[in-house]
């Protein structure tokens, strides 16, 4: 007696995200701008978003830099440290350090 076994193929792939639905408005340009900087708590992120700062710097006039930590690489961004960027700044940066 023989049994037979049925094999299922699972095709693990989906559609892409609309690019329309993942990308954010770009503004024309940054001068004037307030530019949020949030580091996710790992060594080196508050450096690497100092040097893009000063990098783009050279660039730009910002009207003023918001420079935060949400200080737990491993979790979300606080509700409240998210909702005060999103009210303070035209564009965040982020960054993961190490």
């Amino acid at each position: 007696m023989t049994t037979a076994t049925r094999l299922a193929v699972l095709d693990p792939t989906v559609e892409p995200i609309p690019a329309h639905a993942v990308v954010a408005q770009r503004p024309d340009t940054l001068d004037g701008k307030v530019i949020g900087l949030l580091a996710n708590g790992k060594r080196n992120s508050v450096e690497l978003l100092e040097a893009i700062k000063e990098a783009m710097a050279d660039r730009y006039e910002f009207k003023a830099v918001v420079a935060r930590n949400k200080g737990n690489a491993s979790r979300p961004c606080p509700a409240p440290l998210a909702q005060e960027m999103a009210e303070e700044c035209d564009i965040i940066i982020t960054a993961s350090g190490d």
